[in-house]
């Protein structure tokens, strides 16, 4: 189980599980529902007690959402999925805290007998959990409305600390350069890099340190260098994977989507946008777009 995941999961599950219990306590206290307005001497114990379950079993059905029906509140996925993931957890929780609440409940309303309220007269009977579902479920959807924001709100401020790591490590990445060009740490002359065309015997010879990012195009791959001091394009008949294979072992290159690698000695910052994250290149305006599964691939590059 990758950790990094795991821990802010499960501080929003308790979280949300603690918004939960303490919106059920108040809620209980100011609307007295299920005739509670008849227990005098226990009616504390019964508001915090219905608290308590609703936080454990919120953490109980939270965590079985996210791990065996692997739906996770993980900030690296997209919002919409987030939400998504969000009612499933409402939608486990309400049948399951409803039955739990009506077990409970048979303490106080019948004569300490958890039992009664399902069996009876000799019958079974689903009155007491039918009017649990009922109110539980009107309880989540006004849960759910905090929930909501909160989501947004989380999965913005993530996304914003993590654009803030990424930009520390690339002023890093830029200050070691910009060092190595004033003391004229030079290891030798760079092999230029020799990409076949897979069509007509095109070829392309190019230094690997110039490259500022290649872009696929269905067939075709569109490689952006530096011809001097000025940007230059060259297309070719080929595909990314083989460019992938003739920069293999190069640190500074890195396939941050599945159309682009990118050189990250000309990166000079990264932004977020509502489509994502996107990368801003020294020599050219085009924006490189940083799809999610490909951003740890990335921080791990400037990290190392």
């Amino acid at each position: 189980m990758n950790k990094t995941l795991s821990k802010p999961q499960h501080i929003r599950i308790v979280r949300e599980s603690l918004y939960a219990g303490v919106f059920v306590v108040l809620l209980l206290w100011l609307t007295l529902p299920f005739n509670v307005e008849t227990i005098h001497d226990g009616r504390p114990l019964f508001f915090f007690a219905q608290g308590a379950i609703t936080i454990v079993v919120s953490i109980i059905t939270g965590l079985f959402t996210t791990y065996v029906l692997h739906k996770p509140l993980d900030p690296t996925l997209p919002l919409k999925t987030i939400h998504r993931n969000s009612v499933v957890m409402y939608l486990v929780n309400i049948p399951v805290l409803a039955f739990v609440l009506t077990v409970f409940g048979g303490f106080f309303f019948c004569n300490n007998n958890p039992i009664e309220p399902w069996w009876h007269g000799g019958e079974l009977h689903l009155t007491y959990y039918s009017e649990y579902i009922y109110y539980v479920s009107v309880t989540c959807i006004f849960l759910y409305i905090g929930t909501y924001v909160r989501n947004r709100n989380w999965h913005l401020n993530y996304q914003l600390d993590e654009v803030r790591a990424i930009n520390a490590l690339l002023e890093k990445r830029q200050e070691k350069i910009a060092e190595s060009e004033e003391t004229h740490d030079e290891k030798g002359g760079e092999n230029l890099c020799h990409l076949v065309g897979n069509a007509n015997n095109a070829t392309f010879e190019v230094l690997p340190s110039t490259i500022i990012y290649v872009e696929s195009m269905a067939n075709y791959a569109d490689i952006c260098y530096m011809d001097g001091d000025n940007p230059a394009h060259k297309t070719l008949r080929i595909t990314l994977k083989q460019i992938r294979e003739k920069l293999e072992g190069m640190d500074s290159f890195v396939q941050c989507h599945r159309a682009f690698i990118v050189n990250l000695n000309f990166v000079v910052a990264m932004s977020n946008r509502n489509t994502g994250y996107q990368l801003h290149l020294f020599g050219t305006d085009k924006c490189i777009p940083v799809s999610r599964t490909n951003t740890a691939a990335v921080k791990e590059k400037l990290s190392s």
